[in-house]
């Protein structure tokens, strides 16, 4: 049943990313230094989805962007903190490794896909609950 669940979570981010419109740079403002080296390049920038859904609730999708913290993310800047210091890669996130949690059965599918840096990102995985998935993505996951 969870595979279930993770694999129509799976097929449904790659629907999601794939119908979602390209990020245009925005056009530069005359008051705006022309520092090459605070901005990356376009191909360095990092954009992803994420998609929460609960078995039998409501379901989620937001965008966050990490190169100018942002995006429709409710918390972009501690997402994106997070993902840094797991170099971008959703499943190497330990948000809060020694959290406590119950063992209700509520199940939870994440998925994260996008572009970190100018290197793709596909992430799935189905938690037990949401404590769970909380425990492991922290802000990342938590919309």
């Amino acid at each position: 049943m969870l595979k279930a669940v993770g694999a129509l979570a799976l097929s449904g981010a790659f629907l999601f990313a794939a119908a979602a419109p390209a990020l245009a740079d925005p056009a530069p403002r005359s008051d705006q230094r022309s520092d090459q080296r605070s901005a990356p390049r376009p191909e360095q920038r990092s954009a992803l989805r994420v998609l929460v859904a609960e078995k039998g609730g409501e379901t989620k999708a937001v965008t966050l962007t990490c190169d100018r913290d942002g995006g429709t993310h409710p918390s972009p800047r501690a997402a994106c903190r997070l993902l840094r210091k797991a170099g971008g890669d959703p499943a190497r996130l330990a948000a809060s490794p020694g959290q406590v949690c119950t063992k209700e059965l509520r199940p939870h599918a994440v998925v994260v896909a996008g572009m970190w840096r100018g290197k793709p990102v596909v992430f799935g995985r189905v938690y037990s609950n949401a404590c769970l998935m909380r425990a492991a993505g922290g802000a990342v996951f938590t919309l």
